[in-house]
């Protein structure tokens, strides 16, 4: 029997909506549901750690699985993004000397969509979002922002300034929420007047739930081939 899951046999292809004009509060769940982000599965990781004995799972949802929606959304002046994970029984764990094994969520972009080579160029991006700031664990702390370079990558992106990033967050007992505005100018390349089309690709690391991500599992090298990235056409 093949390894390779059937979707990989395939170039996944998603639209965005365009967020209104205006300024507008950021919120914890920004962006609606028609905003959301198909994804392939239930979630069911690949490799998760089990519950611990005795933990309650939601009766709607088979255990083992996570409630986790990823919502994006454009305008000319930048991206908007939204994180909704629930079904959660352990707290959130951050540690800053290991952000990639902390409870995350990476967004992989390309903002030309070169998506026919396997090497990241100056246009590909990964941004790591946490649900607490490494720096400040206490309850109701803001989230974390870093940017990471990509393992392999032909050339990076300017420097990406992440402090100027916008976030709000929410945690609940069985999870978090968490939106964001990513200014376009801060994005090398982002250009949506010339370039309509984008790479995209996630990946959330839980503690609970393992690898989740947008579209295959975690032996395939989805944080740094662009090929394998899906490709998102910015509509009106």
């Amino acid at each position: 029997m093949s390894t390779f899951p059937p979707y990989f046999l395939f170039s996944l292809r998603l639209e965005a909506k365009s967020v209104p004009a205006g300024r507008a509060k950021l919120t914890p769940e920004f962006l609606s549901e028609k905003y959301e982000l198909p994804a392939l599965g239930n979630f069911a990781p690949h490799q998760s750690p089990s519950p611990r004995r005795g933990a309650r799972t939601d009766a709607a949802r088979p255990a083992g699985t996570a409630d986790f929606h990823v919502r994006f959304g454009w305008r000319a002046d930048g991206l908007f993004l939204t994180v909704i994970l629930r079904g959660k029984n352990r707290p959130v764990t951050v540690t800053p000397q290991q952000l990639e094994t902390s409870d995350s969520f990476s967004l992989m972009l390309d903002t030309r969509d070169v998506r026919v080579i396997h090497r990241a160029t100056k246009f590909c991006h990964r941004l790591l979002f946490t649900p607490a700031d490494p720096e400040n664990s206490a309850p109701g702390a803001a989230p974390g922002a870093v940017w990471l370079p990509i393992h392999r990558a032909k050339a990076h992106p300017n420097p990406v300034d992440v402090t100027r990033f916008e976030t709000a967050y929410a945690a609940r007992k069985d999870g978090w929420s968490l939106s964001v505005f990513i200014p376009g100018d801060t994005l090398t390349g982002y250009d949506p007047a010339e370039h309509t089309r984008i790479g995209l690709s996630y990946v959330l690391f839980d503690n609970e739930f393992g690898w989740l991500a947008q579209q295959l599992p975690d032996y395939f090298p989805v944080t740094e081939d662009p090929s394998l990235w899906a490709a998102v056409d910015l509509v009106g």
